[in-house]
């Protein structure tokens, strides 16, 4: 079975793009910017780093996964949580069935599914199933490439982590006091306060780590490095978008979120060369290891940290007016 119309949305942040295209398909469509504001993405940064290596791949998908459906809650739709670790082997067995039953009854009852790595490691949208070949039907990044099957033996790959999202039903919401939580939520992530305890480097504190490693003789991941420039500007160009909405929505609160925009406009136009310096997906090949352009990247990187220290200094101050 497959459920018409569940289809991943354009989005360098995919769990967003899942949850936009979910939303239009259940008929409560909201723009990109109004996902990106409301569930937080558009403030999250990590700079994720392992074994000596910055700025990898993963970074823009390491988030409190715990608490993606509250997040998601603020866009009008209640979710369901089914998390789990699967081991390789047949010790898996066991979790893979039970994660594949509450996957296949939320599809049967006619709801799309927000779910991790399944043809990569990033979100996708889960629009149907075919038990008898024992196989999720998938619309992600991928998709177009490899097909929209994915068996569900081969799920989920050796990182073992299975994430799945179901939409159960419409919240009930004050629109203040949902725009209140959307702006808490803003000052946490650049607080670094939006994912898991541990040593990777997150919100604006996370843009001074990166220019440090650029300014030293740190290795940066290439293609991670130049994804995570993409992945970064987008997400605040959207948020500055949300919260001009917000700023004509709610006049109390339009001076310091006035501010908070132009702050992170600036931000996205001190990042834009070097999206030019680092494109992705080929990362500028040679430039991320010349000495000159990490020093002027790290530049760059110090600046925009300083506008996103204003934007957020002036969306703490909206928060505490309409609270």
């Amino acid at each position: 079975m497959e459920i018409e119309g569940a289809r991943i949305a354009p989005n360098w942040t995919s769990a967003a793009g899942a949850l936009e295209g979910i939303l239009a398909c259940l008929g409560a469509p909201l723009p990109r910017h109004a996902v990106m504001g409301l569930s937080g993405h558009a403030w999250h940064f990590c700079l994720q780093t392992r074994e000596g290596v910055t700025a990898l791949p993963g970074g823009p998908a390491d988030y409190d996964r715990a608490a993606m459906a509250r997040w998601y809650g603020r866009t009008g739709v209640h979710w369901e949580r089914f998390s789990a670790r699967i081991e390789a082997g047949p010790d898996g067995a066991g979790a893979r069935s039970r994660a594949v039953a509450w996957a296949v009854a939320h599809l049967d009852a006619g709801r799309p599914l927000i779910g991790w790595d399944f043809h990569l490691h990033e979100h996708a949208v889960v629009y149907g199933h075919d038990s008898a070949a024992g196989a999720f039907f998938v619309d992600d990044l991928l998709t177009h490439d490899l097909g929209p099957l994915v068996p569900w033996a081969d799920w989920p790959s050796s990182l073992g982590e299975v994430e799945l999202l179901a939409p159960v039903g419409a919240t009930e919401a004050d629109p203040v006091e949902t725009v209140a939580a959307a702006l808490r939520a803003a000052t946490e992530c650049f607080a670094g306060l939006d994912g898991p305890v541990d040593s990777q480097p997150r919100g604006t504190a996370g843009l001074l780590s990166w220019a440090e490693a650029l300014d030293g003789d740190a290795q940066v991941d290439r293609a991670g490095h130049a994804y995570t420039l993409c992945v970064l500007q987008a997400a605040r160009l959207d948020g500055a978008a949300f919260l001009a909405d917000v700023a004509a929505a709610i006049p109390e609160v339009a001076g310091p979120l006035g501010v908070a925009v132009g702050a992170l406009r600036e931000e996205a136009t001190v990042l834009s060369p070097l999206l030019t310096l680092f494109p992705f997906p080929p990362g500028g090949h040679g430039n991320v290891a010349n000495t000159g352009l990490r020093r002027a990247s790290a530049m760059v990187l110090r600046r925009a940290a300083g506008h996103e220290r204003v934007a957020a200094e002036a969306i703490a101050e909206a928060s505490r007016l309409l609270e």
